[in-house]
């Protein structure tokens, strides 16, 4: 990852080359999970890649693979507003509802930084298999099968951990004080 990091700080085209070979099926899933339309992913993957072009230099990320998957994220995101298709986004987002004060949507609250930092919190605290099923599911916006089927469990077993954990959350947000039931 580090001579990918340092052929594009150089300028070298190859370096973006390296990067789509090596990541790019994995930020065609970020961004299909979140578009759910194969069109809109690849451009939103390209979008990526160009923004990664331009922001290395000056940036170099020490890891590279979760900064490309940021990026990727974050573009899906601009696109499917863009879109104003949120129908996907709003019925998975709407699966944490009740977890988040009532008053705000899971964007809104996202945004503050308490609560951002509590979410962290709580997600660092589950085991690796838990962290990684929610990770999957809530930040990479997999289909619960494919959430499953990543974290190494049956989709049963994966919709009751999800069950759990959007519990489990709920019950550490009301905690921390951030709304009452």
């Amino acid at each position: 990852m580090k001579d990918i990091v340092d052929l594009l700080y150089k300028r070298d085209e190859k370096g973006l080359a390296e990067l789509k070979s090596r990541y790019g099926r994995l930020l065609m899933k970020i961004a299909c999970g979140i578009l759910k339309s194969p069109e809109d992913a690849e451009e939103c993957v390209n979008d990526a890649l160009y923004s990664i072009w331009n922001s290395i230099p000056p940036e170099r990320p020490e890891k590279l693979l979760p900064y490309v998957c940021r990026i990727t994220r974050r573009k899906a995101i601009d696109r499917l507003r863009y879109n104003k298709a949120a129908i996907r986004s709003t019925e998975l987002l709407g699966e944490l509802d009740e977890c988040i004060p009532s008053g705000c949507n899971i964007e809104d609250a996202a945004e503050k930084s308490e609560l951002a930092a509590a979410l962290n919190a709580w997600v660092k605290s589950l085991p690796d298999k838990q962290q990684r099923l929610f990770v999957f599911r809530y930040f990479s916006m997999y289909s619960v099968k494919d959430a499953a089927k990543s974290s190494g469990m049956s989709v049963t077993a994966a919709t009751t951990a999800l069950m759990r954990l959007r519990s489990s959350l709920k019950e550490y947000l009301i905690k921390g004080g951030f709304f009452n039931e």
